[in-house]
């Protein structure tokens, strides 16, 4: 279907070398924090797919902004949500808001860093609902906001973790999370 960041995405111009040398679409962008770093790869043909992170590029407005700047380039959206039901919840608006929807990112077997095989999705303990896939699908949330609340002891169930954020570039030189 694709392939996510082929190479470092910040360097504009050797992804657009790389998009005319493979015939395999090419997403990238979740680590993007601005409209600017999408349209200097939407202005060479670089990607086909934005993979837009609304809880990094300016929430659903920033995400609204590179899809409105995509439809015009004629590339899709595939929204990166690998963080909880309520990002989940928030790319789906997203998703319903703009034309150029591709397939959402749904992300599930993972507690704390520790993968495992489970249909559970992150953060499901502190919401009063999950929007989950049916058959490939997932119904927007119609309730007012973002479609799903917090339960009341949210705060007890899930205590603020607070950890200095832990990266590294790899052998290559792109980011590692730790």
């Amino acid at each position: 279907m694709l392939v996510e960041d082929p190479i470092r995405p910040e360097n504009a111009d050797a992804m657009a070398r790389v998009a005319e040398r493979i015939s395999v679409p090419i997403a990238t962008g979740e680590r993007f924090c601005t409209i600017y770093e999408f349209q200097a790869l939407l202005a060479r043909n670089a990607l086909e797919y934005a993979r837009v992170d609304v809880a990094v590029c300016g929430g659903i407005t920033g995400a609204k902004k590179v899809a409105a700047m995509a439809e015009a380039n004629h590339v899709q959206i595939i929204p990166h949500n690998p963080l909880s039901p309520i990002g989940l919840a928030a790319c789906l608006q997203v998703a319903a808001a703009i034309p150029n929807f591709a397939i959402q990112e749904y992300a599930t077997g993972f507690e704390a860093g520790v993968f495992e095989s489970t249909s559970r999705h992150l953060g499901s303990d502190i919401v009063d609902h999950v929007p989950t896939p049916k058959e490939g699908f997932v119904d927007i949330p119609s309730t007012p906001g973002l479609g799903i609340n917090l339960v009341a002891n949210a705060q007890e169930i899930r205590p603020p973790l607070v950890q200095p954020v832990r990266m590294r570039p790899h052998k290559d030189g792109f980011v590692v999370d730790q």
